[in-house]
């Protein structure tokens, strides 16, 4: 059985949620770069059937899972936090994708699974699935205690939670996040796409 082979190669007690009677679906909720689809379905090459917004209440985005050194010291994680809330994307995707996406984010080394009900903006209520921080990483590294992401890794967060359509006050709270310094920049944009009549050879724009 498929939702019994996914518990167990994850060393799970119940496999991830799933809103199909034969379990052939997870609901995955994104909140870190993997909600930029050009990570979760251009790098990561999984297909989602269903993308739609979200907020987990009671829980938080934190940045404690170490990254590599001081161009990408943090990386993103879900955290169970009374009164908080943490904004992100519902994905469904099928076991195997769920699979290859732990596999792509080192669980268990790194992050473990997080069963969650996040609510869609629509107002559905849906058990679904994150990933929070492995238990004994360590938390203090640099000197804080509060380590922050690179610029990099925040653009790909705002890029993402814009592309789908999150709430505007999560979009100015992760606007407010400063990255941590002397860590990996953020791309420049890409330059405006030349038009058919500049590309006539001699042409001037007027």
């Amino acid at each position: 059985m498929i939702p019994a082979l996914v518990a167990a190669a994850l060393g799970l007690a119940r496999p991830p949620p799933s809103t199909a009677p034969d379990g052939l679906c997870v609901e995955y909720f994104a909140i870190g770069s993997n909600m930029a689809s050009r990570v979760f379905e251009g790098r990561r090459g999984i297909k989602p059937s269903a993308k739609r917004p979200a907020v987990a209440l009671d829980h938080a985005l934190t940045f404690d899972v170490p990254g590599a050194g001081f161009a990408e010291p943090a990386f993103a994680a879900i955290s169970s936090r009374t009164g908080s809330e943490c904004h992100g994307v519902l994905y469904t995707i099928s076991p195997l994708d769920w699979l290859r996406l732990c596999a792509s984010e080192a669980v268990p080394v790194a992050y473990v699974p997080a069963f969650l009900t996040v609510e869609c903006y629509d107002g559905r209520r849906v058990e679904a699935v994150s990933l929070q921080a492995a238990p004994g990483l360590p938390r203090r590294r640099g000197g804080t205690d509060e380590p922050r992401p690179s610029a990099r890794y925040l653009s790909l967060l705002r890029d993402g939670a814009a592309e789908a359509g999150l709430a505007p006050v999560w979009l100015e709270y992760l606007d407010r996040l400063e990255p941590a310094v002397g860590s990996t920049p953020a791309p420049l944009p890409a330059p405006p796409p030349r038009r058919n009549y500049e590309e006539r050879y001699g042409a001037t724009f007027v």
